[in-house]
């Protein structure tokens, strides 16, 4: 029986894959917001303790993420080509071998903490608290690479349902763990900041056991590659081959954050604080977006392998629609109510402006992130991960930090303003890279204007189609 990935529909199969995957990041990026929610009641420094540690703690997510999109492509594409022994055996050893990567990256975390939070503009007397907060997620990251990886090798068989409720049990536990071991009620001792990373590292440890048993009920793990060792990680070739570009291209973001936090930095611990909440509210809002960028490649991988090139020109085009409508929704929505959404988290005057003028002018290029971050995931998928790196190069390094730091010297809104015409910028790039892809294939997207479809949607709104 074929796969519904490339047997449906496009948009109702991309649709039945996005949302549970939202669904399921939406309910860990509240988790997130209660986390900031319940640090903001401890005061201004553990929330820009928080904030300073956030770059650090998305490098490490972003290295992973990266390996994930690696796996995910390369499983999706052997489940495309009807090749399931391959996709077990590239789905076990990846997650053996970078949940044992995870923790040597883990006890490097430990021993140079006191640099790196330093070198991002932390200071003395925030550092402690970073550390405080940092140190059990250093440990514990392991379980969260396993769980990124066989989240990863699911995802490409389109396994989305139950992976997304692992989830949330994963959130639940989270948001207990964060009342009881911050506050310290009952029986548990008040941990604050320490409370908070402990709490995130119980969840990840239930999801691990939770995710793996589910890789192996769907025969996407075995430990059976154990007994062919050599031949198991040969087959890592193919998922570097695609994750190495990945890696450096999910890194150049939280480079891009960390360098963002140190320009704030000199404008108070509120600029960087607010920093903080506003980019955890923008995960929030933007999880449809987010979601369809995650399944893109398995989607596009399944679809690449069985050289299905007309439902990967619907997916161009029904993706980047949904990406725009989303983008402009959530745009204002944060724009006209973000005054009582940043109270949640903080009732400092100073944060409260700095994070609505980021909604301003970063809100209005929602859609356009989203292009750029959707292009990117469509490249992993169809074997191009360098065109995937060249965009968020340009994105991230080449347009972002020049213009953010050269921003940061006129005023926080500047750094707005700076991140929102790298994004503007970022998205003509990515479409530009996929028009030039399209010329190589044989699509029906060669001299298709995508306004006629903007134009259609719209009549159809309007009832007049």
């Amino acid at each position: 029986m074929e796969s519904p990935i490339l047997s449906k529909p496009v948009r109702p199969a991309l649709v039945a894959m996005a949302a549970p995957a939202a669904f399921g990041m939406l309910m860990t990026f509240m988790f997130q917001l209660v986390d900031t929610y319940f640090v903001g009641l401890l005061g201004t420094q553990p929330l820009a303790a928080m904030s300073f540690a956030y770059p650090v703690y998305f490098l490490v997510i972003s290295l992973f993420m990266g390996t994930a999109a690696g796996v995910s492509a390369v499983v999706g594409k052997a489940l495309g080509e009807k090749n399931s022994d391959k996709a077990r055996t590239i789905a076990s050893i990846s997650i053996l071998f970078f949940l044992l990567t995870a923790m040597g990256l883990g006890a490097l975390g430990l021993l140079s903490a006191d640099q790196v939070f330093t070198l991002l503009g932390t200071p003395p007397d925030t550092l402690p608290l970073v550390k405080d907060y940092m140190n059990p997620l250093f440990i514990g990251m392991w379980a969260l690479v396993g769980t990124l990886v066989a989240n990863a090798a699911l995802m490409a068989k389109g396994v989305m349902v139950s992976s997304t409720i692992i989830m949330a049990i994963g959130g639940v536990t989270n948001l207990v763990f964060d009342y009881l071991l911050i506050f310290g009620v009952g029986p548990f001792p008040e941990m604050h900041l320490e409370g908070a990373a402990l709490a995130t590292v119980i969840s990840w440890l239930v999801i691990l056991v939770l995710m793996v048993s589910l890789a192996f009920k769907e025969s996407l793990f075995s430990f059976r590659v154990l007994f062919t060792l050599i031949q198991s990680l040969k087959e890592l070739t193919a998922v570097f081959r695609i994750g190495i570009p990945a890696i450096a291209a999910q890194v150049l973001t939280p480079f891009a954050v960390a360098i963002i936090t140190r320009a704030l930095s000199a404008h108070g611990e509120a600029a960087v604080a607010a920093y903080g909440i506003v980019t955890r509210i923008e995960s929030l809002v933007l999880t449809g977006i987010l979601a369809l960028s995650v399944v893109m490649t398995p989607f596009v991988a399944q679809n690449y392998g069985a050289k299905k090139q007309d439902r990967l020109d619907k997916v161009i085009a029904i993706s980047g629609r949904m990406t725009v409508y989303w983008g402009l929704l959530f745009f204002a929505i944060v724009a006209l109510a973000s005054a009582p959404i940043l109270s949640i988290f903080s009732d400092q005057p100073e944060v409260l402006a700095f994070g609505s003028s980021y909604f301003y002018f970063v809100g209005l290029t929602f859609p356009a992130y989203g292009l750029a971050l959707i292009t990117t995931s469509f490249f992993n998928g169809v074997e191009q991960p360098l065109s995937s790196l060249r965009i968020t190069l340009v994105r991230s390094i080449i347009l972002t930090i020049p213009l953010a730091w050269i921003g940061s010297y006129f005023g926080v809104s500047y750094v707005w303003a700076g991140i929102a015409s790298a994004n503007l910028i970022a998205a003509w790039y990515a479409g530009r890279k996929l028009n030039l892809w399209l010329k190589t294939q044989d699509s029906s997207l060669i001299g298709h204007n995508p306004l006629s479809d903007y134009k259609r949607d719209f009549q159809v709104l309007l009832g007049k189609r």
